[in-house]
């Protein structure tokens, strides 16, 4: 599950998190948050498919930390 911290940054950034464009750092923050949450290794890529899986899996892993604590969605 996402930590406080990582939820944080995740809602403030949550534009990014949609099919647009971010800069290279964020695309980096928001994979290693996946990799933190899955295990995985992925390596960070430029693959418009691969980013698009990863915030993906963030929204959703967004989506499970205000069901669980609770949080109206915005």
């Amino acid at each position: 599950m996402l930590t406080e911290a990582h939820y944080n940054f995740l809602k403030k950034n949550s534009l990014y998190l949609q099919n647009v464009k971010a800069e290279r750092e964020l695309i980096t923050y928001f994979f290693s948050i996946y990799n933190e949450l899955t295990g995985e290794n992925k390596p960070v890529t430029g693959c418009g498919r691969c980013v698009l899986n990863v915030k993906k899996r963030l929204k959703i892993e967004l989506y499970k930390y205000e069901e669980f604590h609770g949080i109206q969605n915005s």
